[in-house]
């Protein structure tokens, strides 16, 4: 899984154009899991909640944090449990308890500290599953609390799509079997550790082409009741992470009309065949998708 799993080693973007950020809040679970949050720019600004994917925490959504917050939005930048700053919880968790535990109690608290009933989702990766996991259960609270979906590289039914890929999911997930934690940065895949029954579950949908919970719950079938706009975006040299056909078919899943994908690479006019990091930390990406998100999120 070398595309995936190593560290990220972005350039270095343009300066930041918000405020200094203040420490983290912790925010309490209904499960009792602390979960750091922080905020960027304006306390009046329509509410932007941004969140990492596996591997990762709040760092590497800070310079796309910051510049929205440049551009008048609030921004909310969290880490799931497990990352960052946020409880542990021994890693002992999946997916579906991030999506159940972890972006309920970010969604009431950004709502409560922002006077907004209702905000943007920004996620990269995994924070972009968790969202869409969360709405595709909860419909009618999504079209309530969230104004829109803006999907970086997420997907959970194609990265195995060349034998070469699956043979290497078959057997990362194999060799998760016998762990608690699926190594970070001990083994150089990445700056934090990550639950193995949650990489585990992602292995699964991947080998199975099935978004589905640990209990059978169909995602992707629950998204067709979920109404909001979405943005996904994808890199055409995310080959194996988040490659173009589950970025699709991710999208295509939710209901509204508003919903689209976007496929950022030297093909399409763009600076590089963005790769799965690189989608969202890169100086390429400073100026060519984060101004796209920008946009997309101003018109809206």
């Amino acid at each position: 899984m070398s595309e995936t799993f190593q560290p990220v080693r972005p350039d270095t973007p343009g300066p930041a154009t918000a405020p200094q950020h203040a420490g983290p809040e912790l925010i309490r679970t209904a499960d009792g899991v602390a979960l750091a949050l922080r905020r960027l720019g304006p306390s009046d600004g329509v509410p932007v909640v941004l969140t990492h994917g596996t591997y990762s925490n709040h760092r590497s959504c800070m310079g796309l944090a910051n510049h929205l917050a440049g551009g008048g939005f609030s921004c909310w930048v969290f880490d799931w449990r497990g990352h960052g700053d946020s409880g542990r919880n021994d890693f002992r968790h999946s997916f579906d308890d991030v999506a159940e535990q972890d972006v309920p109690a970010i969604l009431d608290a950004v709502r409560q500290r922002s006077g907004h009933s209702a905000l943007f989702w920004i996620g990269h990766s995994g924070g972009g599953l968790i969202a869409s996991m969360w709405a595709a259960r909860n419909p009618e609270l999504a079209r309530e609390k969230l104004r829109g979906l803006v999907l970086l590289g997420s997907q959970a039914t194609a990265a195995g799509a060349s034998l070469r890929h699956r043979l290497t999911i078959q057997a990362f997930d194999w060799m998760l079997r016998w762990r608690r934690i699926s190594p970070g940065r001990p083994k150089n895949v990445g700056p934090e550790a990550e639950s193995a029954r949650l990489m585990r579950q992602w292995c699964q949908w991947n080998l199975r082409r099935r978004f589905d919970s640990l209990s059978g719950f169909d995602y992707l079938a629950g998204l067709g009741g979920v109404e909001l706009p979405v943005l996904g975006v994808a890199g055409s040299g995310d080959r194996f992470i988040a490659p173009l056909a589950g970025c699709e078919a991710l999208v295509a899943a939710f209901g509204g009309m508003d919903a689209k994908l976007e496929l950022f690479g030297a093909g399409q006019g763009h600076r590089e065949d963005y790769s799965h990091n690189r989608l969202l930390l890169s100086r390429n990406a400073s100026h060519e998708i984060w101004p796209r998100i920008a946009e997309w999120l101003g018109q809206r």
